[in-house]
């Protein structure tokens, strides 16, 4: 079960790395491992506890789930349906869980465990991952991820060792299904790479590997990542057995490559470069045609019908890191007030704040309600019109686009039109 040497990971991501962009990350992104989003402690224990009720009265192992106006689900059932579409790539999957409580991760450790052997799933998952590393208010709120390792570093080992034991103690059955790995994401100290290194050999004997984000947590995902940390850390931690998987600063294939040769690490992560354009991270040849957003974004909602998020918003995220570029464009003429402006009406403008870098030297402006984050536009059919639409109104030629979109392309396609479209 050891990760071959080079791989390319597709990183944890709430409301990103669901069952839909896995699969499209394997088969066009050349990732050859996935993440599952966070899944906090708590909701585990509650799907398990769901989980039981249902099978003492003999029903299956699904989960309805309701879906309000701004596309929120209770977190518990939008946890059971993430684990519950898990079982379908489980071979090649981390399942990554946050929480502060060694006898809480223990049991929801355990719980996932039983979900899955209790499931149709081919295997259990490939490995159990413990956030250590997530930046968010909601981290400092729950005290987890970054937040749990700077107030109190000695209980996120502890966690770690008690997802060790729940691992070891698991019985694996007469299915001989081999024990998932356990790893931590974490990301580099502000104090130096020495206590980075000291943190995680302080996990020995409780993790398989560690992921490490080369960036602080105060520096989130902004700025250039620290490769040169990183290659110490690949270096140091190699002596004591532990393969290292890099994260920060992959844009592409050729990125993944470079940070590989640089640091020797064992393996790269991806988060924003996938969400971005999942093909720069495929090592084969691509044409010019399939980079475009409106191919990018065509090929995700082929394998969003496929295999249906918990809720729009999964697909509503996608779609705006897809467009980003080409609807917010770094260049002194785009004026996000003005709504006569297509690339306004369809994304919209975002909110800035002190705390985030001013885009183009722009003033900072009002937040608005974007066309693409309207509460109305719920089916996969209502996103193609959203994407033909972008060809209408940024001047694409019918014949050379996506076939999927093609006959919106020859009707009076308008916002209201979208609005209006019956779901499928």
């Amino acid at each position: 079960m050891i990760l071959p040497k080079g791989s390319i990971v597709l990183s944890p991501m709430v409301r990103g790395s669901e069952l839909a962009f896995r699969m499209l990350c394997r088969r066009k992104g050349g990732a050859h491992l996935c993440y599952t989003p966070m899944l906090r402690d708590d909701d585990v224990l509650g799907v398990a506890a769901m989980s039981k009720g249902a099978s003492s009265e003999g029903e299956t192992s699904a989960v309805d789930l309701v879906i309000d106006n701004a596309g929120r689900v209770n977190s518990v059932d939008e946890t059971a349906y993430l684990i519950y579409e898990s079982y379908q790539d489980s071979k090649n999957l981390i399942v990554q869980l946050c929480g502060n409580q060694p006898t809480k991760l223990y049991q929801a450790s355990t719980a996932l465990l039983d979900l899955f052997s209790s499931s149709n799933a081919d295997a259990l998952p490939w490995g159990i991952d413990l956030n250590l590393g997530c930046p968010q208010q909601c981290a400092a709120k729950g005290n987890f991820g970054a937040f749990l390792v700077e107030r109190d570093a000695e209980m996120a080992v502890e966690c770690l060792r008690s997802m060790r034991r729940a691992i070891d103690e698991y019985p694996v059955g007469e299915d001989k299904r081999k024990k998932p790995l356990l790893s931590a994401k974490i990301r580099l100290w502000d104090s130096g790479v020495d206590d980075t290194v000291a943190f995680v050999r302080r996990m020995k004997g409780s993790i398989d590997m560690i992921a490490i984000h080369c960036r602080t947590r105060e520096e989130k995902h902004d700025g250039r990542a620290d490769w040169e940390a990183g290659k110490r850390l690949a270096e140091e931690l190699s002596r004591d057995g532990i393969p290292v998987i890099l994260n920060g600063g992959v844009s592409n294939f050729r990125d993944a490559l470079t940070l590989l040769h640089q640091t020797n690490c064992h393996s790269v992560m991806v988060a924003t470069g996938y969400l971005k354009n999942h093909r720069n991270l495929a090592n084969q040849p691509v044409s010019g045609d399939d980079l475009r957003p409106q191919n990018l974004a065509t090929e995700y909602l082929d394998f969003a019908e496929k295999y249906p998020p918990p809720s729009f918003l999964y697909i509503q995220k996608h779609l705006r890191w897809i467009f980003r570029e080409s609807l917010h464009p770094e260049d002194g003429e785009f004026n996000p007030k003005d709504y006569s402006d297509y690339r306004v009406r369809l994304v919209g403008t975002v909110k800035l704040t002190a705390a985030l870098p001013k885009l183009n030297n722009l003033p900072q402006f009002d937040s608005k309600w974007s066309f693409l984050v309207r509460p109305y536009l719920r089916s996969i059919n209502q996103y193609r019109m959203f994407v033909a639409l972008f060809v209408k109104q940024s001047g694409g030629e019918k014949e050379d686009q996506p076939e999927a979109i093609r006959h919106f392309l020859v009707e009076d396609l308008t916002y209201k039109k979208i609005k209006k479209a019956k779901l499928s």
